[in-house]
């Protein structure tokens, strides 16, 4: 099942709450430091979701493992909806990921939201735990602070494309990709979402 980091949490409650351990924790999500998750951030916890599944198949002795992927994660924090999904869930080796992330004032009043600088979201993906590409890393923002409004029922999409390079512009392996997205603004940089992919 998929379960996202709550204030508090430390990885020891939540394998007690759901009667795993947290070396299956540390195993299933890739984690390097199993003393440090971050609020928001969305755990695999052992169970029997669709969201992302664990499978295994035993073919001539070898054990092979398969994941069932998720391509979409939303978020609602003080009345604006962020939304986080890629537009497949699997992928050809080089082929573009194409990662949209939308922010929805689902109020009836005005939200403002305040940056640092040109920058308005962060994406980065990691295997097996390590940071393999950030977005913002190429990327050149003016340095100046900015208060954006959100009307009622209004959106803002940003759509960003991962050419399935390293941050070193390697080429990336096989296997499965956790994207994690976030709304830099001040109010609600706290709050990531996750997506899963597989690269084939």
């Amino acid at each position: 099942m998929i379960y996202r980091v709550r204030p508090g949490d430390t990885l020891y409650e939540i394998a007690q709450r759901f009667g795993t351990t947290v070396q299956n924790l540390v195993e299933l999500n890739d984690i390097e430091n199993p003393d440090l998750v971050e609020v928001g951030q969305v755990l695999v916890v052992p169970g029997a979701e669709e969201d992302l599944e664990e499978r295994e198949e035993i073919r001539e002795g070898e054990r092979r493992v398969e994941y069932r992927t998720k391509n979409f994660d939303y978020i609602v924090v003080n009345g604006l909806l962020i939304v986080m999904f890629t537009d497949q869930d699997s992928y050809e080796a080089g082929e573009y990921v194409k990662v949209n992330l939308v922010k929805t004032n689902i109020t009836n009043t005005p939200i403002k939201l305040s940056y640092k600088s040109g920058q308005r979201i962060e994406l980065v993906a990691y295997n097996r735990g390590q940071r393999i590409w950030t977005w913002s890393a190429d990327q050149m923002f003016t340095q100046a602070t900015k208060v954006i409004t959100l009307e009622p029922g209004e959106s803002l999409v940003y759509k960003e494309i991962w050419d399935q390079e390293s941050d070193r512009g390697v080429e990336i392996d096989q296997g499965v990709y956790r994207i994690q997205g976030w709304n830099v603004a001040k109010e609600v940089s706290d709050y990531r979402l996750d997506v899963f992919i597989a690269i084939e």
